[in-house]
């Protein structure tokens, strides 16, 4: 265990030095552009910065990680490090291994405060070891993933774009936490209500395609728009070479779209795309706030938006922009009337004028930067000011090496090496019940190591009752295919979710919350992620 707050030998109030570690080298999506611009601001009023850019194992990351940072001037370097978007997904092992590396640049810089994304638990016990006070944006997750007594590893302060996830963060890891807005710089374009009208709407969406930003129903939304005679062109915006993106451009494809909807792939500089926009849509399911969101009011571009987490502590329906009821094409479609009304009356100098207000109140540089410094201060006389006791990466390495050798954990097993942090604190509660009786949702790969699992890290009175699979009957694994799944819910202490696919997730878990079971608690997913809100 470790006490103190040395800070190098620093005092209140002396901070010069920023560190800035970004999260994934493969994709520049909102979180990087917020630290990105955070670094930048800061640079400008007069600190030490610099930006960490993380690499693969193959020392790769890419080009406009590169192109943006040369943009705003930052000083760069780059290393490998993991980084986690959920407490579950923690991947232990990496984080150790890459513990050198990352102390190494810590020490070499000599920060006064350190400024990460995401769950970064290597930068995290460097800033500890070392004395850095260490500040994480981190931002979607629902209450649940705080239903286990986590060790604590993780950061003493936070910082989100949304008052609900700021809230939620502080309130899930008794941290302090301030809810810091996206920052953006209006380049003064022409506001989209004077542009010649025509009767083709140019509609634009900006995010990597994935399911949580749920672009398939934009998709769907502008056939709504074609079977009542409405002309709706849409430009998606975003890095599309994965699955979604394939699923999408092949509904595309298969419904006769091509001529309506356009694939952009990623940009840099949207603002050459919201120029000729004259509405922007954003549907996702699991957010914060989108800065998609900001940049479209900087520009004046009217947005319609899902009701997703902090987007109604900003976006007012018919005030500064439109508001859906849900998260479906017809949702949007209904919102899509309510702007195409507002279009006719004339009303939409009256809401981008008012979202443009927004956004000089809430999201200037000047605005966010003076409430980041701030922050930053305060974060500084706290870490000052307070004793702590923390847990080292030497105590974690020994923890966890003795369970190693108590559980005889294979770790050329990949499956059981990654969830290694999973699976000690879902055992270690498990334990703890009464009712031991287990079932696994889901009969197939991921079944089969759940099962391994339990045999591997559960007690000895450990007892599987069988799988519910809607999907197969028989027996799987010599364990039975359960048919009645709300008797044998009723009776099991524990349930395995043991599927991948998003929306089969989903569905099992809203199942499971009817029938009173709580995730983290009386159910646990084998695959983890930010899902919902």
């Amino acid at each position: 265990m470790y006490f103190g707050n040395s800070l190098f030998g620093r005092q209140q109030n002396q901070m010069k030095r920023i560190l800035y570690f970004l999260d994934y080298p493969f994709a520049i999506g909102g979180a990087n552009k917020v630290l990105i611009t955070q670094a930048y601001i800061m640079m400008q009023k007069g600190y030490k910065v610099l930006v960490v850019i993380p690499n693969d194992q193959n020392e790769f990351h890419i080009p406009e990680y590169d192109q943006l940072c040369k943009q705003y001037g930052l000083t760069v370097m780059t290393a490998k490090f993991p980084v986690y978007t959920c407490m579950e997904s923690i991947h232990i092992m990496e984080v150790m291994e890459a513990y050198d590396e990352v102390r190494r640049i810590v020490s070499a810089f000599m920060p006064d405060l350190i400024h990460s994304i995401q769950l970064n638990i290597t930068v995290e016990f460097a800033a500890r070891e070392l004395e850095v006070p260490h500040l994480m944006n981190i931002y979607q997750t629902d209450n649940q993933q705080f239903m286990i007594d986590w060790l604590k590893i993780y950061p003493q302060y936070h910082s989100a774009d949304s008052d609900l996830l700021s809230k939620r963060w502080g309130e899930g890891l008794g941290i302090m936490t301030k809810c810091i807005r996206v920052a953006y710089e209006s380049k003064g374009m022409v506001k989209k209500c004077s542009r010649k009208r025509t009767d083709s709407i140019n509609v634009i969406t900006i995010g990597v395609l994935c399911e949580r930003k749920n672009q398939m129903e934009i998709i769907k939304f502008v056939m709504r728009c074609r079977a009542h005679n409405q002309k709706v062109m849409l430009n998606i915006l975003g890095e599309d070479n994965n699955l979604y993106g394939t699923i999408c451009k092949q509904f595309v494809k298969e419904n006769g779209l091509q001529d309506s909807i356009f694939f952009a792939g990623f940009h840099l500089n949207i603002e050459d795309y919201l120029q000729d926009a004259d509405l922007l849509i954003l549907a996702s399911t699991v957010e914060s706030y989108p800065g998609v969101l900001v940049e479209s009011m900087a520009n004046q571009v009217p947005v319609i938006s899902t009701p997703v987490a902090g987007v109604p502590e900003i976006l007012k329906d018919y005030e500064n922009g439109f508001l859906t009821m849900g998260f479906e094409a017809d949702d949007i479609y209904r919102a899509f009337l309510k702007y195409m009304e507002c279009r006719d009356r004339g009303g939409l100098t009256q809401i981008t004028d008012q979202a443009y207000s927004t956004y000089l109140k809430n999201h200037t540089y000047l605005q966010v930067g003076n409430q980041l410094e701030e922050y930053y201060e305060m974060i500084m006389n706290d870490y000052v000011r307070n004793e702590r006791s923390f847990l080292k990466i030497t105590d974690i390495r020994q923890l966890f090496d003795n369970y190693i050798r108590s559980k005889k954990v294979n770790l050329e097993d990949l499956t059981t090496r990654d969830s290694l942090w999973f699976l000690y604190h879902v055992f270690m509660q498990m334990e703890k019940k009464d009712n031991k009786k287990i079932v696994v949702w889901g009969a197939g790969m991921w079944g089969e190591i759940v099962i391994k699992w339990i045999r591997q890290f559960g007690a000895d009175e450990l007892e599987v009752m069988g799988f519910i699979d809607v999907n197969k009957k028989g027996m799987y694994l010599e364990y039975p295919i359960i048919q009645n799944r709300d008797t044998v819910l009723d009776k099991c202490g524990t349930v395995f979710v043991a599927v991948a696919d998003i929306q089969a997730r989903l569905e099992i878990m809203n199942y499971l919350d009817r029938h009173g079971k709580v995730r983290n608690s009386d159910y646990f997913m084998v695959c983890n992620g930010p899902v919902r809100m």
